[in-house]
């Protein structure tokens, strides 16, 4: 059955397409297995809670119809601001207006930040803690949008009335002419009941949610899987959640054994734009473990650098078994993928990281160096692999491209410039300019192999003086606070093409790799965004030879060996010999790295 909603149809109608629903949550109320809800072009100032689940063969179909041109949010436009002073106004709301959720009481972390957002034009303002500092803002050097963080507001609550009250900066303009929201949801698209299997979401924009910091213990982003298997989330527009976009966990009870079996229906994350939220842009807390993440454009991830924690990231799974995260451009988030918990069988695969890192010039001091570290992130971080993590064909273009602390990697074929910190159980060598390893003791036999770099271009990249002592900080404390290793890989063999019908075991665990040192071969890499696509602009054709490597596979045996045997582009590497890096053809430097959707 198809059932139709319009923002702008009567109260009285019945979903049929001559009188359709008001609003979406009528058609969530009555949608069973096989329904298609066709929402039309409008804002949903709403929260959507699907009642029913549908089935792997007949999923529930929630879709906009028109590309991104229904929009659900979680806010409301404020017209009765008061003016205080030159650039303050205040307003003021009855405690009632907000139902069972007041996010101006309701704290997003264990700081003074709250769950709900003032937003100008689409922006969000920035949250300060007293009174004074909305009077007298001071800019936010750590903030990517340096020129904006003195648009501030401060909440408190007047107990006497049960209201809350705003103040806010807004820096001369008039918030009753200018577009201003309050966040009042909790969350865009949500399942009360868990375990809500099979639905679709297509074509949507979802904007605006006062969800709380996701952790095992709350569940909760812009989109809420709450605990279901089967989703498919496909070309939406998600932004400006306080905390996560996308929620894919957790459980009730957590499983025990293995979590990939426990929930077998994968979640599918496809051709999305998420961005401009504050914690992450997907996240998986002891839930569904093994989603499909691919296609994804995922930026603005923390810019503001008002949350922290090791969880802030674009994607974050914990754990991450059989995961699939490949194709996707990730950039200007404080930290790009972050994987931990337990990881196995998880593939990264031909993504492109850049400009997941401090963006400005900086000082350290004494005040503030604790905050820098927190803010240096990397394009990937991954901890405790205990079978093989898979990274291959990857751009990572940071200035901290990698942190490793895990063994059971396997580093195929990628293109790092940035720096490489990785767990190895020999000391840190200070003359390796390409990887600082975090001595780790080990009984283990195997040493250093259990994780492998074959094909990889490593980069010594030219770095801002100060980005290379705060760097150098960051390794010494990982290394420091290193501890017994527990994890190793889980016996698996690597092969290298010798010819073109036999395959050799490999011995040791660097292979193929092509070093660069930017000082002396002046390598140039650089990232243009046009409105088709992401694209890449190098001389690294100049400086690479092709078929330098062999062709590298990996299994229990020769014959049984998965190989790969494809390119960043997706073509075909022939033969036994083949080229380091992504690409398998050098002049294929200049091509477009990913194609822009929305």
């Amino acid at each position: 059955m198809q059932i139709f909603v319009d923002i702008n149809a009567a109260n009285d109608g019945n979903g049929t397409q001559a009188r359709p629903f008001k609003h979406i949550q009528e058609a969530a109320d009555i949608a069973m297995p096989g329904d298609y809800i066709s929402v039309l072009p409008g804002t949903y100032r709403e929260e959507v809670h699907p009642r029913h689940s549908g089935t792997t063969d007949k999923p529930i179909i929630y879709s906009s119809a028109v590309q991104n041109a229904a929009i659900i949010t979680g806010a409301e436009r404020i017209t009765d601001w008061q003016q205080v002073s030159d650039h303050v106004w205040t307003v003021t709301i009855p405690n009632s207006r907000f139902g069972h959720y007041n996010p101006y009481t309701t704290l997003a972390d264990h700081t003074f930040d709250h769950a709900g957002e003032v937003f100008l034009n689409n922006k969000a303002m920035y949250e300060v803690d007293s009174r004074a500092k909305v009077d007298t803002p001071v800019k936010n050097e750590l903030s990517r949008d340096k020129s904006f963080t003195t648009y501030t507001w401060y909440t408190q609550q007047l107990t006497g009335k049960d209201a809350t009250v705003i103040y806010a900066n807004f820096q001369g303009k008039d918030p009753n002419s200018e577009n201003v929201e309050l966040t009042f949801r909790e969350t865009c698209f949500s399942p009360v009941r868990p375990g809500v299997d099979n639905i679709v979401i297509s074509s949507f924009s979802m904007t605006k949610a006062a969800c709380q910091w996701a952790s095992a213990s709350y569940n909760k982003g812009l989109i809420s899987t709450n605990c279901g298997a089967g989703w498919k989330i496909t070309n939406c527009d998600v932004s400006h959640a306080k905390c996560s976009g996308i929620s894919l966990g957790r459980y009730a009870k957590v499983p025990t054994g293995d979590l990939e079996a426990s929930k077998p229906l994968r979640h599918r994350l496809r051709n999305n734009t998420i961005h401009d939220c504050g914690q992450t842009g997907i996240i998986g807390v002891d839930g569904n473990s093994s989603p499909l993440i691919e296609h994804n454009s995922i930026f603005n991830i923390n810019i503001r650098q008002n949350l922290v924690g090791e969880e802030v990231s674009a994607i974050n799974l914990f754990p991450s078994i059989g995961a699939i995260i490949a194709r996707n451009c990730i950039h200007d988030c404080t930290r790009g993928l972050w994987l931990g918990g337990k990881v196995a069988r998880t593939r990264i695969s031909r993504n492109v990281f850049y400009n997941n890192s401090l963006p400005h010039d900086f000082k350290i001091t004494k005040a503030n160096k604790q905050a820098l570290l927190i803010g240096l992130g990397e394009d990937i971080h991954i901890q405790k692999s205990a079978g093989f993590t898979v990274i291959e064909n990857n751009l990572l273009l940071s200035d901290r491209a990698l942190k490793l602390e895990s063994k059971g990697i396997l580093l195929l074929h990628n293109l790092i410039n940035g720096s490489t910190e990785w767990l190895s159980s020999n000391a840190s060598a200070g003359s390796d300019a390409y990887y600082h390893r975090i001595y780790q003791p080990s009984s283990k036999a195997d040493g250093d192999n259990s994780s492998y770099f074959f094909n990889n271009i490593f980069i010594r990249k030219s770095l801002r003086d100060e980005m290379k002592k705060l760097i150098a900080i960051a390794e010494e404390q990982t290394a420091n606070a290193a501890t017994a290793d527990q994890f190793t890989a889980d016996g698996n063999h690597f092969f290298a093409a010798q010819t073109a019908n036999q395959h050799n075991e490999i011995n040791h665990n660097k292979l193929g790799n092509v070093y660069l040192d930017d000082q002396l071969q002046n390598v140039d890499i650089t990232i243009k965004t046009t409105g088709k696509g992401v694209f890449i602009d190098s001389n690294l054709d100049s400086l690479l030879a092709e078929d330098t490597g062999h062709a590298i596979s990996m299994g229990k045996s020769a014959n049984g060996a998965t190989a790969f045997n494809t390119d960043f582009l997706g073509h075909q590497r022939e033969g036994v010999r083949v080229t380091a890096g992504p690409f398998d053809h050098k002049h294929e430097y200049q091509k477009c790295l990913f194609k822009l959707f929305l």
